[in-house]
């Protein structure tokens, strides 16, 4: 089967190969055609050396599909269903973090496109209990991004607890600010202001005015002073950033009221990010670092995915096949895409 691996002998580089077929090795396996793959910014941050992942893995780890064989224990999923996956290959359900619910945090899981083989192929097998069903008529393009949604809702939602009433800014509308957005508005929020560059183009910042945001700042407007302006003197109630942008950071952390909250999504270039750790104290600021997704929260990305397809089609930019990952990625550096979808096309 086709698939792009990732390798490190001249640089570090993206090639797609010839690789065998995955193959059914535990009863409870479930054998996957892939038939869409999302482009993770996580997946660009290894070419860039950001992250990394063990060469000859195949890249990737956002995806649907459907299921044409199935291991003689599985019960949920049968040959033909359309699914999405979670990322818990491997999980051991015996440590402390399984037994209390979280095998999301399991440090013997192996995610794919990081510890094991990712996605940007043809077929996975992946175990049952990461699977879940879609209705069958939920296009490829919005299921194929159910992982960066459940990346929203998990960090959002259940860590943070999002209410929503809460005055929110969001920090950084590329796709996972817009997943976040359009999983706040689903949820009825309706004061959230969202900062999004113009650089190159206007197409972000204007994608978070269409899908609900009650306003769209530039990075270089007086911030702090119309977030007071819009909250009757108050500063905010919860800072999401999706940026990962030093500058962003800092100042979303001195936007907040005393008691509010700070929800870190964003992945940054910088390992260290210095920031004003005793004002965050003194004003009892509650941080959230959060970069992985629940059993929950996938079940509860299934909904918004349903109720929101026009929205998250919008989001969804550029499609191309698997062969032409290479021309999807030229179209992310110069932000001429928002988020791009990979498609297996099938004779």
């Amino acid at each position: 089967m086709k698939a792009v691996k990732k390798f490190s002998d001249n640089g570090v580089y993206f090639k797609m190969v010839e690789a065998p077929v995955p193959v059914i090795k535990k009863d409870t396996d479930v054998k996957i055609q892939i038939d869409a793959i999302g482009i993770c910014t996580s997946d660009i941050h290894v070419l860039h050396g950001t992250m990394t992942m063990p060469d000859g893995n195949t890249v990737g780890h956002e995806y649907t599909g459907t299921v044409v064989e199935v291991g003689s224990a599985v019960k949920r999923v049968v040959v033909g269903d359309r699914v999405v996956c979670e990322n818990a290959k491997s999980a051991c359900f015996n440590c402390k973090l399984c037994l209390s619910g979280h095998y999301e945090l399991c440090p013997h899981k192996r995610s794919p496109g990081w510890f094991s083989q990712g996605v940007y192929a043809e077929y996975t097998v992946q175990p049952e209990y990461c699977v879940h069903k879609i209705p069958m008529n939920m296009s490829k393009q919005v299921a194929a991004v159910a992982e960066p949604f459940a990346i929203c809702v998990y960090g959002c939602l259940e860590r943070g607890k999002f209410q929503k009433d809460d005055f929110t800014v969001i920090y950084g509308m590329g796709p996972i600010g817009l997943f976040t957005l359009i999983t706040l508005v689903d949820l009825g929020a309706k004061n959230i202001v969202c900062v999004a560059s113009t650089r190159k183009n206007k197409i972000r910042f204007e994608l978070s005015e269409e899908l609900g945001a009650r306003a769209v700042l530039l990075p270089g407007d007086d911030i702090p002073a119309k977030v007071k302006e819009m909250n009757d003197g108050w500063g905010a109630d919860c800072v999401i950033d999706c940026s990962g942008d030093p500058n962003a950071i800092n100042q979303g952390l001195g936007l907040l009221r005393k008691g509010g909250k700070f929800i870190a999504l964003g992945i940054s270039h910088d390992a260290l990010i210095p920031f004003a750790f005793n004002t965050a104290i003194l004003s009892v600021i509650e941080m959230i670092f959060s970069a992985t997704s629940s059993h929950d929260a996938w079940i509860k990305v299934i909904g918004i995915l349903e109720r929101n397809e026009d929205k998250v089609k919008k989001v969804v930019t550029h499609q191309y096949s698997l062969d032409d990952w290479e021309l999807a990625y030229e179209k992310i550096a110069s932000r001429e895409a928002v988020k791009a979808v990979l498609v297996n096309e099938r004779q």
